[in-house]
């Protein structure tokens, strides 16, 4: 009597052992199948993402070329105004002086009042020292086209320098014309401006063009 009961809890224990297993066996079964389709759902979306993230990489690679170019440009631009800038400074630091500008030459003077013009967004072209027809600078700004002479006196400047810049408007094919001193205008110079419209820029006039570019 019990042997049969003993036979039956062996049964019974390898039957639970048997149903262990299988169960055991499934579990492992299904996670690499799971594994497996998690690998394949993986390379299938890299081939699906592979070729959208080559065609973005083309694209950017072909627009960052031009948005350089672009960039580039100004950069460029600014760098050689800012060179440019620093080389003509007659002071390095700073505008001369009216003080210190009293003590220049003509030939030095006629540079200074060149940087000026400059800073002050014209383009400017010397004429020879020798010969010039009446005009030291020539400016140029959009339609306008200016003959400047340029005179440093220690007196006044009379109306022979306003005769010379009326020639000179027209042998260079200047609209305009100013003259420009350290002092000041006689009042026979300020008619003949006047007449020949003729812009004059005595010593204050300058010092403001000095405190525009300053400021």
């Amino acid at each position: 009597m019990k042997t049969g009961k003993r036979g039956k809890q062996r049964k019974q224990s390898r039957s639970g052992n048997g149903l262990l297993n299988i169960m055991l066996n499934l579990f492992v079964k299904s996670m690499r199948l799971l594994f497996s389709f998690s690998i394949y759902l993986l390379k299938l979306m890299w081939q699906l993402l592979r070729f959208p993230m080559y065609l973005l990489y083309m694209f950017t690679k072909r627009l960052v070329k031009p948005i350089w170019l672009l960039l580039s440009f100004p950069i460029r631009l600014l760098y050689r105004f800012i060179k440019r800038l620093l080389k003509k400074n007659p002071s390095n630091s700073a505008l001369s002086t009216l003080a210190e500008i009293d003590e220049m030459d003509g030939y030095r003077f006629e540079e200074f009042v060149k940087y000026v013009y400059e800073q002050l967004g014209y383009s400017v072209c010397q004429t020879p020292r020798s010969g010039d027809q009446g005009a030291d600078l020539i400016l140029t700004s959009k339609k306008r086209r200016t003959a400047v002479q340029v005179k440093r006196y220690t007196g006044k400047v009379s109306n022979s320098a306003v005769q010379e810049v009326v020639a000179a408007k027209g042998f260079y094919k200047c609209t305009e014309g100013i003259v420009v001193t350290n002092s000041y205008f006689t009042d026979s110079a300020k008619q003949l401006a006047k007449a020949n419209f003729i812009d004059l820029v005595d010593r204050n006039e300058l010092e403001k063009m000095i405190n525009t570019i300053l400021n």
